[in-house]
Parts: C-alpha cells; structure tokens; sequence
C-alpha cells in the first residue's frame, strides 16, 4: 500500500476511534456533575388546574442566578394528577449550586383559585444512566392562593462552599485535578478551581476509562 493509502487508513480509523471516545466520555458523566436534563414528579390535589394558568419549577442557584422552567404549557390538569415531567436545559446545571427550588402557580381564572402540591420533587438525571439525583435533598408540598410560590429550605452558602477537594471532583478525569482553594483568583463561587485538562498527542483523545486513544503519530 502506498503512504496516502496509508495515511487513508489511519485518518479513518482514527475517526472511528475518537467517535468511540466521544461516546464513552459522554456516558461516563458524573451524577454530581452538570447536567443537562430534569426529571419532576408532581402529584396534585383535589382542585384542577384551569386551562391558562401557569405553572413553574423555579431552581435558585448560588450567585443569585433563577432558572423558571414550565411545567405545563397552558394546558389544564384534572384534580388528584400524577404527572412526571421530564425537562431539557439549554445550559448545563451542576446540582451542587442549587440553593433551593420551588413550585411556582398563577391562576387563570377571574377569580383566583388555590391550588394544591401534595408532593413534589426535582431530580437531576444523570447521562450516564446512574440513579438520578434529588436537588437540596428536599420535597415539596403546600398550597397557593391564586399566584404565589411553595419552595425549599434555603441552603446556607456556608454549606455550599467547598472544604476538600473531594467536594469539587467532578470525578473525571480527563479535564484534570479540580482543587478546593476558596478566595484563589479564577475559582467559582463555591471555591472549586478547574483542573488543567490532559494533552493528548495528535489524533488522539482522552477517555475516561483509558486515557489518551487513538491513531498514533506518523513516523
């Protein structure tokens, strides 16, 4: 075979070999780490939703940023529901931020209607396919007078901050060691400094389970 016969051969295989790579860092995604969907069970009580009103998981994270993710979309719910709700985030949402979340309503009526949340809670699902992870590690339940909110139990900053550096593994590998050292120049807000990712020689990429694979180095 001649050397662009050669050089062919190797450019494909090491095309196969990184779409692998891509696939396995993927599923090697943390549950403690960012994620990028939600799941919500959510059981209501012995009043209906009315079609028209609003209802919303809202997550508070630390740093005073507020997602508001629609539960329904103006459609009307029976008394007594069971709903599981699965939700796509446009940006990634590390659990270990959140300082609390809650169940938002606005009644679409004349008359403002109360509504009812026998049981609510938020997990983040994983992609790696592990047991998803329930946000503050808490429940909901309550009642809301025409418009208004029922949330967690606010999380202190305190509890938030890391202390080791086990609070800060995001338990991959590939993007380097992240450290706890709180108040460094270039930490997040709970103190974490990112890692310096792995350098892998050309053609190749890093996995998690393997290191650096894939078409080695023309001579």
């Amino acid at each position: 075979m001649n050397r662009t016969g050669s050089m062919i051969r190797q450019g494909s295989m090491a095309g196969v070999l990184l779409a692998a790579a891509l696939s396995q860092a993927f599923a090697a995604s943390p549950a403690t780490g960012p994620v990028l969907k939600l799941s919500v069970h959510l059981v209501t009580g012995l009043a209906d939703l009315s079609p028209g009103s609003v209802v919303e998981l809202r997550i508070y994270e630390l740093g005073g940023g507020v997602r508001r993710l629609s539960l329904n979309h103006g459609e009307g719910w029976p008394a007594d529901s069971t709903r599981d709700i699965a939700l796509s985030l446009n940006a990634p949402l590390d659990p270990r931020n959140v300082v609390r979340y809650g169940i938002y309503y606005r009644s679409a009526t004349a008359e403002p209607r109360t509504w009812e949340v026998i049981a609510a809670d938020a997990y983040a699902v994983p992609t790696n396919h592990t047991e998803p992870v329930r946000l503050s590690d808490a429940s909901l339940a309550g009642q809301i007078g025409g418009q208004g909110e029922i949330d967690t139990v606010e999380r202190s900053v305190a509890d938030l901050v890391c202390t080791t550096d086990a609070d800060c593994d995001d338990h991959r590998s590939c993007n380097g060691h992240e450290r706890c050292a709180p108040n460094t120049a270039g930490a997040d807000l709970r103190g974490c400094v990112s890692g310096t990712p792995v350098s892998c020689p050309v053609n190749q990429i890093c996995t998690e389970a393997h290191g650096c694979i894939g078409a080695a180095p023309a001579p």
